[in-house]
């Protein structure tokens, strides 16, 4: 850790009336640092947010609220003036409870795993954002967002077209006109499906969805699952994080499993149970080509290098899915 972090952080800290005694870098690299804070016997989270203030200020009372609730999430301490966060040199910082226990990895513990993501949706529910921050929601976006993506591809098909002598062109022309077929017939049938009487009963309940929920964001304890990280929280369905592990568990294993579907179903589902619309709802996002969106766009957006060979076992596994899905639908 540079010197600079070092003061930093114990600049920060005297604004809790904490002198350290020892202090751990975690985790660096851009805005967004942590550093494991020992003082006086006690062990401490502090964290410089990524967020502006605004922004900030809706996950911070989303993990307060939680808290509040007896949620297992990490306490968040006061500052001397009795605010919940520290501005300093232009930035946000939270001092929070450090969890002790393991880190908990998908592959390994993805019943516990999915047990406390479910434990989580429910123990968000009755948040109301305090007025002075911009409250994030993605609720009734869902056909949106897949309307923007097929425009995506459309953008990055006409892009491809110009460049065909690139073998990652020629392979994304090939695979754009099903992925975007498929991604059409999503949205009919999420226009058919019970996403709209979903979407006004999470607004009237007010769950949360933690957007990047698994290996690293979560710990295993004697008490059960902490979950970690709630900068990026959002109102939204609890379908689209179940639908993000179970992509990434799919993905990892380059195959579609049935049974695997099921039980990682099953597992959450023991938690907080899901209607017969409501599994639907998650089947039509799953089936959605989000695989090819998440390839493409390092290529045609971030213009970071990619094998054509990536696009090809991406639409693959869009395929594979569909041959499951479409009997679940």
């Amino acid at each position: 850790m540079t010197s600079a972090l070092l003061d930093l952080a114990s600049s920060v800290l005297q604004e809790y009336g904490k002198r350290p005694d020892q202090v751990s870098l975690i985790q660096s690299g851009g805005i967004k640092t942590v550093w494991k804070i020992q003082a006086k016997g006690e062990t401490f989270c502090l964290k410089r947010l990524r967020h502006n203030k605004e922004r900030a200020m809706f996950s911070i009372y989303a993990q307060k609220h939680m808290a509040a609730q007896g949620a297992k999430v990490p306490q968040i301490f006061p500052s001397l003036n009795n605010e919940d966060y520290v501005e300093y040199q232009g930035y946000l910082f939270v001092l929070y409870e450090w969890i002790e226990g393991r880190n908990l990895t998908l592959s390994r513990d993805l019943p516990c795993a999915l047990e406390g993501l479910a434990q989580f949706h429910l123990d968000s529910a009755g948040y109301v954002p305090p007025p002075n921050c911009r409250v994030s929601s993605k609720l009734g976006r869902q056909g949106h967002y897949y309307a923007s993506v097929i425009k995506r591809f459309s953008e990055w098909e006409k892009t491809a077209q110009s460049n065909r002598q690139n073998p990652l062109c020629q392979a994304f022309l090939k695979e754009v006109p099903e992925m975007s077929r498929l991604g059409l017939e999503c949205i009919d049938l999420l226009e058919k499906s019970a996403y709209p009487s979903w979407v006004e009963e999470i607004k009237q309940r007010g769950n949360l969805c933690h957007q990047d929920y698994g290996d690293g964001n979560a710990i295993l304890t004697p008490k059960g699952v902490y979950v970690l990280d709630l900068d990026g929280v959002t109102f939204d369905l609890p379908s689209r994080d179940l639908r993000k592990v179970i992509i990434k568990m799919m993905s990892n294993r380059n195959n579609w499993d049935l049974k695997l579907l099921k039980d990682m179903l099953h597992w959450y589902e023991k938690v907080n149970p899901l209607n017969e619309g409501k599994r639907r709802v998650l089947y039509i996002d799953l089936l959605f080509p989000h695989e090819l969106h998440d390839t493409a766009k390092n290529y045609f957006k971030k213009n970071k290098s990619i094998n054509a060979s990536a696009i090809t076992k991406a639409c693959a596994l869009v395929r594979k899915k569909s041959d499951i899905l479409s009997g679940l639908i």
